[in-house]
């Protein structure tokens, strides 16, 4: 190929190019032109849409005004008929809610019908309310659907208070009041009934005889008793070990649980629908504070009583407790009653066949007996009150259960109290009664109330005798030995523990101002105990020193062994096993013969040594009586024996044995002191060497006759006239001295046979000797021509032989 065709093709294709490209660009000019004109057509439209747009929105706005406002309306319209429903409803609540307050009412009338009925019957049964007594009755959901109403009529008077401006309101809120007080009433109505049909909080204790006597027959001292107290309180559960009874709950599941709604419903302030209150009751502040020394017999004794404060009918200001505590007070009371006065008659039956009476035509034991069974009055009251415990903590301790939800209303701290008041309500009762028990052994069989009737009459003795004063004040400390050991656990039993909210009101009362009146009670047992175990001791003291000083048992005609030593011995016996409660006695009473109070006060050494010396001073002058007569030729003498029996018997009897002294009973007393076996023995020992002195008169007539004086007549051997005159006179003399004191002597008793063989041995070495003598040497002689048979009758022989026989008295 050449150049020139190249260049022609060159040409060609060049040409051909710029051809497309004039074309193309004439077409992109009209596409633009064609777009131009399509967007001034849109701009114009667009302009129009906008005052299409404007026109719309000039019409539409007041119609969406209108709409906004119909909204509104429709919500105040739907808010209203909300309001007017509740109102509505908050109207009805009477009519609603009436009709489970009217069947709890009905339901708990047949259940009162039912119970009479069944009292007049005589089916009492433990725990009436079972299935079906309630099924004729009131059912469990009964209950709780009155609890339930009772809730919706307190938030319906709650909203009527929020508007009193409604004419309605007072007419509502009166309605609501009837028939929230009627719920409260057939609650309360229905917690009495549960409670009072539960029955006893006791029950005999497994381990014992089921068809066996109530009481049992043996005959349980004083250190037997000690002992099993001792070792009930070293045992952890010390109501097992104590009373022949054991604590149980008497309440059924059922009724425990509708209780606890109940109490659950009206807890703190649900009793009432007014606002909750700011100030404590009066009524309940009454109840805590009152000082023991403060406590003393109001009512008659043998009423079943011992104060009026457990008299007082209980208001602590919330009805439910006062209603459980009335109705469990009644229970407990005679759960105590009852035992006491079962062992009562019990004690009466065995009495008759007892034997042993005293001077005064009584039983030598009534005392320590009623004595004992007091102490098992106080260990049955213990068992008691632990069962009112086991039930306070089942029915109200859980409506002091605080919540943990925030919305729960803090439980009230005036209602906490009213809590510990109701309990205390119903075992102060227990205690009252205990004290009552107690006190009645002292003012009967212990003679208080006769020894003070007599004192305000103004009479100088108190009428008492010693076995009878002794026997009170063993039963006295007896009493005061159980109370001693088992006050304690009795007042922990009772104390309910009053916590201190956080009101700055209640956090500045005191320890003293929180006790209640069983706390209170508790202490005050334990000091009328001691006051009367004191007037006990200061009975027998005073009985001893009144001892009469005349009369066959306490001056005897034969100056044997008065009834005032033995007594005396009696006496230390009975009350050596009280050492401890003799202590309690002397730490808190000054006593004539211990004025000391506290550690200082003395022991029973000091007491028992006040008794001797006024038992000593009571002999002296009985002993001195028999030498006022001055017909009785033998008063001396009388005198002399009265006090050598007394003394050497109370040596005998007292003065202890030391192989029989256990060193480590810390408990018993033991006479032990040398100032006692001192006193006696030179008591004794000077009335003998007077006695003694009483037959020297006999040694005066057996003086030795001089040989010399000594003569014979003439050519017979019988003595002169004169020589014959003095050994008349000496065996004479010695003749009628002998026989008159033996006759003297031969009047008086000597029972111990120790005591009176050591006399007649005594009395024959003061003359005996010395007559065997004299008779041996002169006897030989003939004195007398006619009568030497009748100088010579008394033969040291017989004479050992009468003195052998002496002391016989009236035996």
């Amino acid at each position: 190929m050449t150049a020139d065709t190249s260049s022609v093709i060159l040409s060609q294709v060049l040409t051909g190019e710029a051809t497309d490209a004039r074309s193309r660009i004439e077409a992109l000019s009209n596409a633009l032109s064609k777009m131009k004109h399509t967007t001034s057509e849109a701009s114009r439209c667009c302009d129009a849409i906008a005052k299409r747009s404007t026109h719309l929105d000039s019409l539409t706005s007041p119609a969406s005004d209108a709409s906004a406002m119909l909204s509104q309306s429709a919500s105040n319209l739907a808010s209203t008929l909300a309001k007017l429903k509740d109102a509505r409803d908050k109207f009805e609540t009477v009519r609603d809610c009436e009709p489970a307050i009217d069947r709890l009412r009905d339901g708990i009338r047949t259940m009162e019908d039912h119970r009479k009925n069944e009292r007049k019957n005589n089916l009492r049964r433990q725990g009436a309310f079972r299935d079906k007594a309630n099924t004729d009755g009131l059912s469990e959901q009964d209950v709780y659907a009155g609890a339930d109403s009772m809730e919706i009529l307190r938030d319906a008077f709650g909203y009527f208070l929020d508007r009193k401006i409604w004419r309605s309101t007072p007419a509502a809120l009166q309605q609501l009041e009837r028939v929230h007080k009627q719920g409260v009433t057939s609650m309360c109505t229905l917690v009495t009934n549960h409670l009072m049909t539960a029955g006893q909080a006791i029950c005999l204790k497994r381990s014992g005889q089921k068809d066996g006597p109530l009481i049992p027959e043996k005959e349980e001292t004083a250190k037997l008793t000690r002992d099993r107290l001792t070792r009930a309180l070293q045992n952890r559960d010390l109501l097992k070990s104590i009373g022949e009874y054991e604590e149980q709950q008497p309440v059924e599941s059922r009724p425990i649980r509708e209780m606890r709604a109940i109490f659950e419903c009206l807890e703190g302030d649900g009793h009432q629908l007014a606002p909750p209150r700011k100030h404590e009751p009066s009524t309940l502040a009454s109840v805590f504070g009152v000082p023991a020394n403060r406590v003393i017999r109001t009512e008659k004794v043998g009423s079943g009583g011992y104060s009026n404060l457990v008299k007082k009918p209980l208001k602590t200001g919330f009805p439910q407790l006062d209603a459980y505590g009335e109705a469990r007070k009644e229970v407990a009371f005679k759960s105590v009653d009852g035992y006491y006065r079962r062992i009562k008659a019990e004690r009466k039956k065995r009495a008759g066949q007892r034997t042993n009476f005293d001077e005064e035509g009584n039983r030598d034991n009534d005392a320590d007996i009623a004595a004992r069974d007091a102490v098992r009055c106080l260990e049955h009251a213990m068992v008691v009150v632990a069962g009112e415990k086991m039930v306070y903590k089942a029915v109200i301790a859980p409506s002091l259960a605080q919540a943990k939800d925030e919305d729960t209303m803090r439980i009230s701290p005036f209602y906490r109290k009213a809590c510990v008041a109701a309990y205390s309500h119903v075992v102060a009762a227990i205690v009252d009664r205990t004290m009552d028990i107690i006190e009645t052994v002292f003012l009967k069989e212990g003679g208080i109330g006769q020894s003070s009737g007599a004192e305000k009459e103004g009479k100088t003795s108190s009428g008492l005798k010693v076995r009878t004063a002794a026997s009170a004040a063993a039963a006295g400390l007896r009493m005061l030995d159980g109370v001693r050991m088992l006050g304690p656990s009795l007042a922990k039993l009772c104390d309910m523990p009053l916590e201190d909210p956080k009101s700055p009101d209640l956090r500045k009362v005191s320890t003293a101002s929180k006790m209640s009146v069983a706390s209170t009670l508790c202490i005050a047992i334990h000091r009328t105990t001691v006051k009367n175990c004191a007037k006990t001791l200061e009975n027998l003291a005073k009985a001893i020193q009144e001892d009469p000083n005349d009369g066959p048992k306490h001056r005897p005609v034969d100056a044997r062994l008065a009834s005032v030593s033995s007594d005396m011995v009696r006496v230390i016996r009975i009350i050596s096993p009280f050492v401890s409660a003799y202590k309690s006695v002397t730490k808190r009473r000054a006593l004539p013969w211990d004025p000391n109070i506290g550690d200082e006060a003395g022991e029973m050494d000091s007491y028992v040594r006040y008794l001797i010396m006024r038992l000593l001073s009571s002999l002296q002058t009985k002993a001195q009586n028999y030498t006022k007569n001055h017909e009785d030729e033998s008063g001396e003498a009388k005198s002399n024996m009265f006090m050598i029996n007394n003394t050497y018997y109370l040596l005998k009897q007292l003065v202890p044995n030391q192989e029989e002294v256990d060193a480590t009973d810390v408990e018993t007393y033991t006479l032990d002191g040398d100032w006692f076996k001192e006193k006696l023995t030179a008591v004794f020992k000077s009335e003998k060497t007077k006695y003694l002195a009483q037959w020297e008169i006999m040694n005066a007539h057996l003086t030795s006759v001089e040989n010399s004086s000594l003569e014979y007549q003439k050519n017979k051997n019988i003595l002169s006239l004169e020589s014959g005159r003095l050994l008349k006179e000496r065996f004479k003399g010695f003749n009628d001295e002998f026989q008159n004191t033996y006759e003297k002597h031969n009047l008086l008793s000597v029972i111990d046979p120790n005591l009176c063989e050591q006399l007649q041995g005594e009395v024959k070495n003061v003359f005996l000797r010395r007559y065997e003598k004299f008779f041996e040497k002169y006897s030989k002689l003939r004195f007398s021509k006619k009568k030497q048979d009748e100088y010579l009758k008394y033969p040291p022989s017989k004479v050992e032989h009468m003195l052998n026989e002496i002391y016989g008295g009236n035996l």
